[in-house]
């Protein structure tokens, strides 16, 4: 029912749209290309989906700074994913995206008086092109879909070869000329995060290779078994080839707790932590598990591999960055194994654990 609702309601938004475009202006000129950023002082960029996608904007940001220092760069995001941009020295500001106070971050953005607003969307988001036009930018540009064409000046087709979606960004950069892009994804930590995960990483024995593991995911459906991943978790501790610490997302706690109360070898569970601690816990072991979910973009952000269990979306588009991250696929399919898993996971930590070991010689 859920499914039906998101589908029912991300349609009816795009036929409105296209609705109201039928009845708008007429078409703004196109802007002449490449761009002459030294006209441009104040830039928007929107990204109003999730932790991921935030997370794979960062290049975008850097990459403007770095061929432009003089710019004084804006990220507008939901409120939920404002915190893993805090402290990013590329930033001049942000600002969040209520829903139940939107008129807000209209009248935030309007006051800014932005030279240049950047819908970094490929898939249409009506939210963002919402918050885009109030933004009442000099320039607009983005993505070219049917339902907002006629307001940008600045327009990149979506009919693209399959590529990640840090691509997808910077491709809108590169097309207005941007000289410096910059790909790797990056966060930036504050002391008191530090301080926050060094406390965690103090409290907890460590023996072995480390490993993080998360079993939920946003939508039910996308996830693997929770059976299947215990048969995994038990494995490797009982043969002592890796501590593992679950990590605990919002709501997930006493589910957790429940089902760890009845393995034999049990996983230590962590505290719930803010998202830029979690990066800061995953810069510290030596891999992550989990779905197809947004924190397997945290590791690559912090340059940790990841294995990645995917049952839905685009590997190419949304895989994990790092050269040694591991893809599972179990799309459509639902034919994987522990089995399969744990010897995965085995040949990875033992060559950690060598890694590791070598030092000591």
């Amino acid at each position: 029912m859920k499914k039906f609702l998101r589908s029912a309601e991300y349609h009816i938004k795009n036929t409105l749209w296209k609705i109201f475009g039928l009845f708008a202006s007429k078409e703004v000129p196109l802007a002449p290309l490449p761009l002459d950023f030294s006209k441009i002082s104040k830039v928007l960029v929107i990204r109003s989906d999730r932790l991921g996608d935030v997370v794979l904007s960062t290049p975008v940001y850097e990459s403007l700074k770095s061929s432009f220092p003089h710019l004084k760069i804006t990220a507008m995001v939901n409120p939920i994913q404002g915190g893993i941009l805090q402290d990013n020295p590329n930033l001049h500001k942000i600002i969040l995206m209520r829903r139940r106070r939107f008129w807000r971050a209209i009248r935030d953005s309007r006051r800014e008086k932005f030279d240049l607003a950047i819908t970094l969307n490929k898939k249409f988001s009506a939210t963002a092109t919402f918050f885009t036009l109030c933004s009442n930018a000099k320039m607009i540009a983005g993505y070219i879909h049917p339902q907002n064409p006629w307001k940008y000046h600045i327009r990149l087709p979506i009919e693209t070869p399959p590529r990640h979606e840090i691509e997808n960004n910077l491709a809108l950069l590169e097309h207005m000329g941007v000289p410096e892009i910059i790909h790797k994804p990056r966060i930036y930590f504050s002391a008191r995060d530090e301080n926050r995960i060094n406390e965690i990483m103090n409290s907890g024995k460590r023996e072995r290779p480390l490993l993080l593991v998360k079993t939920g995911t946003r939508i039910p459906e996308w996830g693997w078994q929770w059976k299947k991943f215990q048969k995994v978790i038990e494995h490797i501790l009982k043969n002592k080839i890796a501590d593992i610490w679950l990590i605990n997302g919002p709501g997930e706690e006493e589910g957790l707790r429940s089902n760890i109360a009845e393995m034999q070898f049990q996983p230590r569970l962590l505290p719930l932590v803010k998202t830029k601690e979690l990066a800061l816990l995953i810069q510290q072991c030596d891999l992550l598990f989990c779905n197809h979910t947004g924190i397997m973009h945290l590791a690559s952000a912090v340059e940790k591999p990841a294995c990645v269990i995917f049952k839905h979306g685009e590997i190419e588009r949304w895989g994990p960055r790092h050269p040694n991250s591991i893809i599972l696929d179990d799309r459509h399919q639902d034919n994987l194994e522990p089995e399969t898993v744990i010897n995965t996971l085995e040949n990875f930590l033992k060559s950690e654990q060598i890694c590791h070991e070598q030092p000591k010689k």
